[in-house]
């Protein structure tokens, strides 16, 4: 308001003085609109800078992922280098580098499983190619015939026990092995078995000796009796002459049984013991197999006393050998 000057009434007058605001609208929408690209490329930048961190994060994860690529069945050598992987990683890369290692075993010995089974095989199947030839070259009478047959028949029982006891150690891979529990009179057993090898162990002149009181188990008494036949087998085989075989039963605390099988023989290297109970194995690979079996009958004692929930050692102090079985009282 303003008054006018010199006038009588003095009455203020208005004055009214207007602008135009197209130019900050304009700025406005402008501003909008920038800032919605801002935001924009705030938003693709936080995105590009997320992806890039997760990226950078996962690298040790690639970094692995391409080493386990490299492992094929031919390079299970190959193994994740733990120190160049992150903290939270070390613990994986530790039970990978593990799994393999079970794994090329089971690979190594698949592979000398399958070339024993051919070296195996191979022998009899030889034995009988030759004999055949031999007869078919020239005529010969009934009792040369008869002679022949019985020894084919000799190695068709080997090969067709090897074959049995391949499916037995099958079975037991597979958890197929279902033990008939009854009460085992463990002392009783041992004493058949005495019975059944006295011939065998008279003809070498090798005693043998039974200690310990009588004790059970319950168990299948047929897979019992064969796990210690062939331990006892075992043991006559590579006892000198003169010498005793001592099979001691004991029941100690736990409700467990004892057995022991001992004789005196050949010096085993402590490397070697681990491994007796492999299949096709032999600690001393130049010995000649000549009756002495295909090497899978301590891998089957091992599986029969796996099956009943017991275990197995084998020791060697030079001079004696020693197969200590535990078994539980009450198969479970």
């Amino acid at each position: 308001q303003i008054r006018q000057n010199g006038s009588s009434d003095n009455k203020p007058l208005n004055l009214a003085i207007a602008t135009g605001i197209n130019f900050h609208l304009h700025y406005l929408e402008s501003f909008h609109r920038y800032l919605k690209l801002i935001t924009l490329a705030a938003c693709l930048i936080a995105i590009l800078a997320t992806w890039l961190a997760v990226y950078q994060g996962h690298a040790p994860l690639r970094r692995i992922s391409r080493e386990i690529r490299r492992i094929k069945s031919d390079r299970l050598h190959i193994r994740l280098e733990t120190r160049s992987v992150p903290v939270e990683l070390t613990e994986l890369a530790v039970s990978f580098n593990d799994m393999l290692d079970r794994i090329e075993d089971v690979f190594r010995r698949l592979s000398n499983f399958s070339a024993d089974i051919a070296h195996e095989l191979r022998t009899p199947i030889t034995n009988l190619k030759t004999q055949t030839e031999v007869v078919l070259s020239q005529s010969r009478n009934l009792e040369q015939y008869r002679e022949i047959l019985y020894s084919n028949l000799e190695e068709y029982e080997r090969m067709a026990k090897m074959v049995g006891d391949m499916l037995f150690l099958a079975q037991a891979d597979n958890n197929q092995l279902k033990p008939e529990l009854v009460i085992v009179d463990l002392a009783a057993e041992v004493r058949t078995l005495f019975d059944y090898f006295e011939a065998w162990a008279e003809e070498r002149s090798v005693s043998l000796i039974s200690k310990g009181p009588a004790v059970c188990v319950q168990g299948d008494r047929l897979m019992i009796r064969r796990a210690l036949s062939n331990l006892l087998s075992n043991a006559i085989r590579y006892t000198p002459s003169g010498q005793a075989i001592t099979i001691a039963l004991e029941a100690s605390a736990h409700d467990r049984v004892i057995v022991r099988v001992e004789n005196p023989g050949l010096a085993v290297n402590p490397d070697h013991l681990p491994r007796l109970f492999d299949r096709f194995y032999r600690a001393d690979p130049s010995r000649q197999r000549k009756g002495e079996g295909a090497g899978l009958g301590l891998a089957i004692v091992k599986s029969i006393i796996d099956a009943h929930g017991g275990t197995i050692t084998a020791k060697s102090d030079g001079a004696n050998m020693l197969f200590e079985i535990v078994l539980p009282k009450v198969t479970r």
